[in-house]
């Protein structure tokens, strides 16, 4: 007859995932997130401002704010690395620094190139943000939490670029473009020193728990042999580019030109563009918690995954049609947008769910790896697509426009492709080795 006596660490488990104090360190870690993605769309909405000091072109400007993902995207590796190594407070902390001096450096300079460092800066630090905040909710949270905590992430990384869009535009009317990213930098430093003080040390009882996974803290399995076993995982490789594709109307559309794209295709002004992008950041956090809820309750991924890809595609494709459609049916349509998009969140999910505890982090980090990696290439590819025959200092015409507008929906219907080759998870419970 099986034993069904718990051992110790699956009893500190259970007892350190009680209570409110999880819900703590979890907010104190997303309240990272959401400053990072208010810093991230930022220079979306001051494009106009930014462009006018510097004297940058369309495609010029789309490759220094594009600088942010180039060191984003390629920090994802050693940043699960450390976090499997490390924990969440050592990791995390120092990096909301990192952000707030690229906000410091992009508001006391009108070299474009200087603002592309800054943009480096920024990437950087916020390379461990939504990564740090869901692997400490993956330690600290039961199994039965983990698809709708990633969904409650997003929803706190929507904060932010909410904050960034609408009220942005009035507060730099008011003060100026640079006096909003100056107090930006020193709420960030503010920040980093909460981080510091509130997030724990990684727990014993999480390190014993991947030892039931056969990792050995003091023998770690090096790096490189680790990402080329990880990165032989087929169906790692589909959900990461299914993910990348998906969440393109947010970090192409609603992070950098979905003002301008609205601005041109619809005439309203830029306050009422801002205003209204900020409806994609609105309904991603509610797609987010709401999907995330869904694959809680029903323990199923895959469905609602290549459903929110599906139904992107479709609405991103009839909002191309923005120049000739009332101007109220395309707000609605970029709400919706974002409510489908929120599904994106899944892909940590399903990767969580087949993931060993003591390579989480790094596997976790390759997916975000490639969801990031892509808008290195199509913020700027939008940009010059949309710029060709467009003279210095000039909008492109709503057709031109549109050139670079096609490029991501094409790109998120590859996605949708992939999505559908995925393999269905399903939720682990921590009741032995190898579970979560």
């Amino acid at each position: 007859m099986p034993s069904t006596e718990i051992s110790s660490p699956h009893a500190d488990a259970i007892e350190a995932r009680t209570g409110l104090q999880p819900w703590l360190f979890f907010f104190v870690a997303a309240a990272f997130y959401c400053y990072e993605f208010f810093a991230r769309v930022a220079p979306g909405v001051l494009k106009s401002d930014i462009r006018e000091v510097s004297g940058a072109t369309e495609g010029q400007f789309g490759l220094a704010m594009g600088m942010y993902f180039l060191a984003y995207a390629p920090a994802q590796l050693i940043v699960g690395r450390m976090l499997d190594r490390f924990g969440t407070r050592v990791v995390v902390a120092p990096s909301a620094i990192f952000v707030a001096l690229g906000c410091l450096l992009l508001a006391s300079t009108d070299s474009i190139v200087v603002m592309g460092i800054g943009r480096f800066l920024q990437g950087l630090g916020s390379s461990v943000a939504y990564l740090g905040v869901v692997y400490l909710a993956l330690v600290w949270f039961p199994p039965h939490r983990h698809g709708i905590i990633p969904g409650i992430t997003v929803a706190m990384g929507t904060l932010g670029g909410c904050t960034a869009q609408y009220p942005l535009a009035t507060m730099s009317e008011a003060y100026g473009w640079r006096i909003p990213l100056f107090v930006c930098g020193a709420v960030g430093i503010a920040i980093a020193s909460l981080l510091w003080c509130l997030l724990p040390k990684r727990p014993s009882w999480f390190v014993n728990l991947m030892r039931e996974d056969g990792y050995e803290p003091d023998l770690p399995e090096p790096m490189i042999p680790m990402i080329l076993r990880i990165a032989g995982n087929r169906q790692l490789w589909l959900i990461s580019l299914a993910a990348a594709g998906l969440y393109l109307p947010i970090s192409v559309i609603g992070d950098l030109w979905g003002v301008t794209f609205l601005e041109i295709e619809t005439g309203i002004g830029t306050t009422g563009a801002s205003l209204a992008t900020t409806l994609v950041f609105v309904g991603f956090a509610i797609g987010g918690v709401g999907v995330g809820h869904l694959a809680d309750r029903w323990g199923r991924r895959k469905i609602l995954f290549v459903g929110c890809s599906i139904a992107s595609c479709v609405i991103a494709a009839l909002l191309m049609l923005s120049a000739v459609e009332p101007t109220w049916l395309t707000i609605i349509l970029l709400a919706a947008l974002g409510v489908t998009t929120g599904g994106q969140s899944l892909a940590f999910v399903m990767t969580a769910d087949f993931a060993e505890r003591h390579t989480r982090g790094v596997q976790l980090a390759f997916v975000n790896f490639i969801v990031m990696i892509l808008p290195v290439a199509v913020q700027p590819g939008v940009g010059y697509l949309a710029g060709i025959g467009v003279s210095a200092n000039n909008l492109p015409s709503a057709t031109q426009e549109l050139r670079g507008y096609a490029l991501v929906v094409g790109l998120m219907m590859a996605g949708t492709l992939i999505a559908c080759f995925v393999r269905e998870t399903k939720p682990q419970h921590a009741a032995g080795p190898k579970q979560h």
